[in-house]
């Protein structure tokens, strides 16, 4: 049942979602840290 599940998941492109959001955050982390000047 999770294997099914996780398949239809990936049919709507859940990974793809999950990796630009990680790499937006990294971003924006980077962003704030050259704010507050880290």
């Amino acid at each position: 049942t999770a294997i099914a599940g996780i398949h239809t998941l990936e049919q709507g492109a859940l990974r793809t979602t999950l990796i630009n959001a990680v790499e937006n955050a990294t971003l924006r982390s980077k962003e704030l840290g050259k704010k507050n000047g880290r």
